[in-house]
């Protein structure tokens, strides 16, 4: 086990979550839709909590975390600002979906690379793995949403 490779994949997973809760932040303030935004802000938390547990895993180490977003992840979130202001109340939650789609994939394509690349020990691959279904389970309910959501629509537009 090459323990600086494990303590950078970690770093990155951890960038990434932040990115994530901070997005799902921005998303927030950016809906007009309570329930929506509780919805959001109970996963910017738990974004929160999972890169918590990487940091310890990482000090666990002999790594110091760094505890930051990245500059991708603020551009990304400066787009989502311009898109969703610029989206109708209609087609909010839409919108939101799609970002979080986007997001989400990219973070489970990082984890699946981490798994696949770096040799780790079998707690910190349990932790990975159960965060990495964590996501996936919450994308494929929000993507099903999506498409509720969309085949209801169609079904009042026929």
């Amino acid at each position: 086990m090459n323990i600086e490779k494990i303590k950078s994949s970690l770093q990155d997973l951890i960038y990434r979550l932040q990115d994530a809760e901070k997005g799902y932040q921005e998303l927030s303030k950016a809906s007009s839709n309570t329930l929506v935004r509780q919805w959001l802000d109970k996963y910017a938390k738990e974004r929160h909590s999972m890169h918590g547990v990487l940091e310890d895993e990482m000090k666990k180490l002999g790594g110091n975390p760094d505890v930051d977003t990245t500059f991708l992840g603020e551009l990304h979130r400066m787009f989502i600002d311009i898109k969703i202001n610029n989206t109708g109340v209609d087609n909010e939650f839409i919108a939101i979906i799609n970002e979080i789609e986007r997001g989400a994939t990219t973070l489970i394509s990082d984890y699946h690379k981490v798994l696949a690349d770096v040799d780790m020990a079998p707690e910190l691959v349990n932790t990975l793995m159960d965060q990495k279904t964590l996501i996936q389970n919450e994308l494929n309910t929000l993507t099903g949403l999506r498409e509720q959501i969309l085949e209801a629509e169609s079904n009042v537009q026929v």
